[in-house]
C-alpha cells in the first residue's frame, strides 16, 4: 500500500524544520509520479531529502516528486513500504539497492541480550 498523500515537487522543499523535526517515511517519484525511492527518516524526512539530492546519483537525477507520512517507527514502515511494492511489482524500486533487515521479536531479543 503506498503512502496516502499527494505529490508534491522536490522544487518546493519546506524549509528546514530545526527543533520541530519531522520523523516518517517518503516516497520519491519521477516526472512521471513512478515510485524510484522509498526511504525513512529517523530525524526529518525534508533535510532527509535534500541530503538525496546533495549527494548526487539515481535519486538526484531522476526524482521530481516527493509525499511522505510521519511515522513513530519510521524503519518498520519502510519495510513495510518496500514489501507491498516488491509484492506488487516483483522488484524492488529503481534507486533502492538494499532492503532494510526484518528484525523479529527472537533477533531483536538476541542483539539486547548480547550487547550489540
Amino acid at each position: 500500500m503506498p503512502i496516502a498523500a499527494r505529490w508534491r515537487s522536490l522544487a518546493r522543499l519546506p524549509a528546514p524544520r530545526g527543533r520541530d523535526a519531522l520523523p516518517g517515511v517518503y516516497e520519491l517519484a519521477d516526472a512521471d509520479r513512478r515510485v524510484i525511492y522509498i526511504g525513512q527518516s529517523a530525524t526529518d524526512v525534508p533535510n532527509r531529502l535534500r541530503q538525496h539530492l546533495a549527494a548526487g546519483g539515481c535519486v538526484a537525477e531522476a526524482a521530481a516528486f516527493w509525499r511522505m507520512a510521519a511515522s513513530r517507527v519510521p524503519q518498520a514502515d519502510e519495510a513495510r513500504l518496500l514489501a507491498a511494492y516488491e509484492a506488487v511489482h516483483g522488484r524492488l524500486p529503481a534507486c533502492n539497492r538494499a532492503r532494510p533487515l526484518q528484525r523479529g521479536a527472537r533477533r531483536r531479543y538476541s542483539e539486547r541480550s548480547s550487547g550489540r
